[in-house]
């Protein structure tokens, strides 16, 4: 039977060094000394912020979601596409702050409800229109307008799916929705989306 090796002196007190400098000192509230992923979003109450640096994205979801992500890269047109494989999870009341108000059970889905959602992300190239991005690489033209954070420009597809030129990237969001429905909860926060890349 193996045994676990001791950690030696030196590298817990090196652990416990970290732990310590995650705060910052003569802060009434802890501060955390890195930065916290969606951190610099605008989310409303109750929704918290998710930021990929590498997409070059970030939005607010609700705080009742619980997701698992996958990343593939894809080959035509190239890219990255990320999966949420998204789940419902009621909040308890006896978790709730004093202000917050438990959702009303006709107003919101059922716990364990779920469904899917693809964020693919592109390189723009040089196209220097969505439309024209559309035509070459998706071979449609069929756009309408709609505002998405802060996009170059957005449009929404025939299929439903929307797509953002941003100065580096094309993004297209591609919701599937289950007994959860992602469109009535995505559709409100189009607008805390942040493009950075």
């Amino acid at each position: 039977m193996l045994f676990p090796l001791p950690i030696p002196r030196s590298i817990l007190a090196a652990m416990a060094m970290v732990a310590l400098a995650g705060c910052q000192p003569n802060s009434a509230h802890p501060v955390p000394s890195v930065p916290q992923i969606g951190g610099d979003l605008k989310c409303s109450k109750g929704d918290h912020g998710y930021e990929d640096p590498q997409a070059g994205w970030g939005f607010c979801y609700p705080g009742t979601w619980r997701y698992t992500e996958r990343s593939q890269a894809s080959q035509s047109p190239p890219g990255l596409d990320l999966t949420f494989d998204i789940t419902f999870v009621r909040v308890p009341a006896r978790a709730l702050r004093p202000r917050q108000a438990p959702l009303p059970p006709a107003a919101s889905p059922c716990s364990g409800d779920f469904a899917f959602m693809i964020i693919s992300t592109y390189q723009r190239g040089d196209s220097s229109s969505l439309a024209g991005w559309a035509e070459s690489n998706l071979k449609t033209s069929a756009l309408e307008t709609i505002s998405w954070g802060n996009a170059v420009e957005a449009a929404r597809l025939r299929d439903g799916r929307r797509i953002a030129l941003t100065p580096h990237h094309v993004v297209i969001m591609d919701l599937h929705s289950g007994l959860l429905n992602l469109e009535s909860e995505m559709s409100p926060r189009l607008a805390t989306w942040k493009f950075s890349f």
